[in-house]
């Protein structure tokens, strides 16, 4: 099985059915022959480690994950949105509230995360050794640089040798709005001439989710063609971010990369 691959739903459901429905969250993580068998509820209810008075370890991580709706939209919050969900939840729900749960829970519970998240990304030797041939390989680079959960656009700057291997970790250059960002040629050709390259990649998130490049994206990578072939800096590509997928610029067929 590939790392981040999931396994069939038909052998969590065997493996569930095959262990005690009182067992404690440990003892399902140590008995799973893969870890990935194991339920949210019980892999959030180990890191939380104790429930409150009335709800138990695994009641209140089913509720945890609840307040959020899902798993993912849990494990990408951080500390502070952690806290401020629960803390509305329980004005919300004053019959059925989550006790126990204050600052220090959130902070484990995000430093958690965060190792997690830290887990996917690639090492600055791993960059170094990869080549970029295709939009997929750029993406690979570039998504663990932008967090699920971010609330504007940014930029980011791939700088590439003639071999078109990475010369450095991707670096930010902008930061703009919940709908925008100015993706500006002299911040991102200043770099990219810094560091010698031969061509650059650039990439931006759309915080809504659906990558799909809009009129303002067209227009901002027509004026960074424009700039490229000025500065002997070819522009290879430009990747769209939102949600788990992307799109290429180059790739989409609207405007002409050399």
């Amino acid at each position: 099985m590939r790392k981040g691959e999931t396994l069939p739903e038909e052998l969590r459901n065997q493996f569930t059915k095959k262990t005690k429905p009182d067992a404690m969250p440990r003892e399902q993580l140590r008995r799973a022959p893969n870890p990935r068998l194991v339920s949210d509820e019980d892999l959030i209810a180990i890191l939380l480690r104790t429930g409150s008075h009335g709800c138990n370890v695994k009641e209140l991580a089913r509720r945890l994950i609840a307040v959020f709706g899902s798993l993912k939209a849990l494990i990408t919050s951080d500390w502070r949105t952690i806290e401020n969900r629960v803390k509305e939840y329980n004005k919300q729900n004053p019959d059925n509230r989550i006790k126990g749960f204050g600052p220090v829970k959130c902070l484990e519970l995000s430093a958690a995360f965060e190792l997690g998240y830290r887990r996917q990304r690639l090492s600055p030797d791993d960059i170094h050794g990869m080549k970029v041939r295709t939009p997929e390989d750029a993406y690979r680079i570039f998504r663990v640089y932008f967090a699920a959960d971010d609330e504007q656009e940014n930029v980011f700057v791939l700088p590439l040798d003639a071999d078109r291997r990475p010369i450095c970790e991707p670096f930010l250059v902008s930061r703009g709005t919940t709908d925008g960002v100015i993706m500006h040629p002299r911040e991102i050709f200043k770099h990219a001439i810094r560091w010698g390259a031969n061509s650059i990649v650039v990439a931006h998130n759309h915080p809504c989710g659906n990558p799909t490049p809009g009129p303002r994206d067209i227009a901002q990578t027509k004026s960074l063609l424009d700039v490229a072939e000025i500065v002997g800096v070819r522009l290879f590509d430009h990747i769209v971010l939102g949600g788990e997928s992307f799109v290429s610029i180059r790739e989409s067929g609207q405007l002409s990369f050399t």
